[in-house]
């Protein structure tokens, strides 16, 4: 694998779908069968998870930010009604408890010593 690749791998180390794909791509090289895969195969492969890593990773961002600006616009109580009435119609009652803590857990801020527990 080329060292370009790499290194944008390695660069992408917070994100753990890279962090994967760089484990991958460390014990393929040190395979005993990395001789049978072209190096240009590999190199391609690696080039696509790379680059859909990339596209993910935007379109989360992009979410997120609309996601905010809805919030900002309409307010959070409208969308934990509309939440909770969803819920009712499709969810058991055990799902909707579950649903509305991780709902309530999301909305904590994150202290620096929760970060760095969840890493």
């Amino acid at each position: 694998m080329c060292m370009a690749m790499l290194l944008s791998l390695r660069t992408m180390a917070g994100n753990s779908l890279a962090s994967f794909v760089m484990k991958e791509a460390d014990r393929q090289l040190a395979s005993p069968e990395n001789g049978t895969i072209e190096s240009a195969k590999l190199e391609n492969f690696y080039s696509n998870a790379l680059s859909s890593i990339n596209k993910m990773n935007s379109e989360v961002a992009k979410c997120s930010s609309q996601r905010t600006q809805l919030y900002a616009e309409l307010g959070a109580e409208q969308f934990t009604s509309w939440r909770q009435e969803h819920s009712a119609n499709v969810l058991t009652a055990h799902q909707q408890v579950l649903v509305e803590t991780i709902e309530v857990e999301s909305r904590k801020p994150i202290s620096r010593t929760d970060s760095a527990e969840s890493r």
